[in-house]
């Protein structure tokens, strides 16, 4: 043992510096006590020294400051960026090759008539569709989640046998990759999948069926696919939020000869009611951000998001303006977002007043 840290060691520079680092802990901190005490005194003395210099009211602010940094640096910068790629155009990403455009992107994106060419302009249909395909899908998929999200948690909220086991099933596609998730997904929905080749032996369909690229079918799938992925995290909030229902109302309620239903109607969904309104706004934002299965799956129809990505040249052929018409409008869905996010903290605001 000693010969393995005399090799470790012995050439190395580190242990005088942990001595020299205990040295001014000990000259700083001049800890009292137990040994063990006073080592941990003069191995966490630079902590010490930031409590003493911040005060046990600044502290906490001091070990937010790093994530803040990093939040700053990957979320506030981008966005800056972003908005700075709005309203300059050119094809190149250094800002110094840009020129001002001002608000000639958003010209571009939902004018009728192309302020370059003077023709008529192709890219506010392309736009438009997108932002209505998404709205469909976010009409149709949010309802659905939330109805399936209550069921599943109210199931799996009662004694049954297994339940432990279940609550993992259900949770166990939220851990998955949105891109594993996709794959696996068009493996069952391709023309040769599993899915049409299990109607055709069933005598249920005539030929094979491209279920992600058929216009009867695409929707649906994308809906349902999204929903099996996300399920379970509203699930699990939903969850919580009955098991933080107290169980003395239930009982008064069978006491009386309250009917099960009936408990559910005038105790469960009163009481759950405002988790019922933070997971329809978390499942509303995320529909309308939802890309990586779709994308994964290559389904029919395109996305605000798939849109964004498509336009800024991230794939295919990159445009003279393309990336700021695809800043513009990731601008335009951050400011549909912060809407519903502010709705949000506004309604549970006065749930929370009564």
């Amino acid at each position: 043992m000693l010969d393995a840290l005399q090799n470790a060691f012995g050439n190395s520079g580190w242990p005088y510096a942990f001595l020299v680092y205990l040295a001014i802990g000990w000259a700083i901190t001049r800890p009292t006590g137990p040994l063990f005490g006073r080592f941990m005194s003069m191995l966490g003395w630079p902590l010490e020294m930031a409590q003493r210099l911040a005060g046990s009211t600044g502290l906490p602010y001091l070990f937010l400051l790093p994530n803040m940094l990093i939040f700053g640096l990957f979320t506030f910068a981008p966005f800056f960026i972003n908005m700075g790629f709005s309203v300059t155009e050119g094809q190149s990403i250094n800002f110094e090759s840009r020129d001002w455009a001002g608000a000639d992107n958003l010209r571009r994106l939902l004018a009728e008539a192309s302020i370059d060419t003077g023709m008529a302009n192709q890219e506010d249909d392309k736009f438009l569709s997108a932002v209505a395909s998404t709205f469909v899908f976010v009409i149709f998929q949010v309802p659905i989640m939330v109805f399936f999200a209550l069921c599943t948690a109210l199931a799996l909220n009662r004694k049954i046998v297994g339940r432990g086991f279940w609550r993992s099933v259900f949770f166990c596609p939220v851990m998955l990759s949105p891109v594993v998730v996709g794959f696996l997904w068009t493996l069952i929905l391709k023309r040769q999948g599993v899915l049409s080749l299990t109607l055709l032996d069933w005598g249920w369909i005539d030929e094979p069926v491209q279920w992600l690229t058929d216009p009867f079918w695409t929707m649906f799938w994308s809906i349902f696919v999204y929903t099996w992925a996300h399920l379970g995290f509203y699930m699990l909030i939903l969850l919580a939020g009955l098991q933080a229902i107290p169980k003395d109302l239930y009982e008064a309620a069978r006491m009386d000869g309250t009917s099960e239903f009936r408990m559910l109607r005038r105790i469960t969904l009163p009481l759950l009611m405002p988790t019922m309104l933070v997971v329809f706004v978390l499942a509303l934002i995320k529909a309308f951000q939802a890309f990586e299965e779709l994308y994964a799956m290559n389904v029919r129809w395109t996305s605000l998001v798939a849109y964004i990505f498509e336009t800024s040249g991230l794939r295919g052929q990159p445009t003279a303006n393309g990336l700021g018409i695809a800043a513009t409008a990731s601008l335009l869905v951050a400011l549909v977002l912060v809407v519903l996010s502010l709705i949000q903290i506004w309604l549970s605001g006065r749930e929370a007043r009564r």
